[in-house]
């Protein structure tokens, strides 16, 4: 013979299903943003780590930019203010090897930092999807234990649910 739930148990299942609503319904909108932000930097990171020259320039080309234009002043700087002679001219001659040096410099540093920025995204979007599968498994243990009539187990599997759709809400606030 199964017992009637209790009003103190009917309190509880419903306050359960508000948060797991809560959750569900704050995840159907913050997830896919939280996919979509990560999109754009995982693509820059994997442009940077693919090793291709030309993508790793057309990566950093803002940068690249920066760096030319700052070469390019200081060579009309000493052009025009340098005094005429031969350490004007030695002067000259090195800021086109000493930009290519720093562009080199700027794409070899490049490969590393894509490589390290796509595994923390990679990391970022792991850490999600456990965040998502903590929530299902919670919430289903919380279904299984609410149909056997364990009232302990329910309440335990509850809080665990409150706290896997706490710590993905706070993962996604991050």
């Amino acid at each position: 013979m199964t017992q009637c739930p209790t009003s103190q148990e009917k309190d509880l299942e419903q306050q359960q299903t508000k948060a797991a609503k809560f959750g569900l319904s704050s995840a159907e909108g913050t997830l896919p943003a939280a996919t979509s932000a990560i999109s754009a930097p995982l693509d820059f990171f994997k442009a940077l780590a693919s090793g291709d020259r030309n993508t790793i320039m057309g990566a950093l080309s803002p940068e690249i930019s920066t760096l030319t234009s700052q070469y390019d002043t200081g060579r009309a700087s000493a052009e025009e203010f340098a005094p005429r002679g031969g350490g004007r001219a030695a002067a000259l001659e090195e800021l086109p090897f000493q930009k290519a040096g720093a562009i080199e410099n700027l794409v070899q540093g490049a490969q590393m930092t894509g490589v390290q920025g796509e595994a923390n995204i990679g990391a970022m979007l792991a850490n999600l999807g456990l965040g998502e599968l903590g929530t299902g498994t919670n919430t289903a243990a919380t279904a299984v234990s609410e149909m056997q009539g364990g009232q302990n187990a329910s309440a335990a599997a509850g809080a665990s649910s409150g706290q896997a759709i706490g710590s993905l809400i706070a993962l996604l606030a991050a």
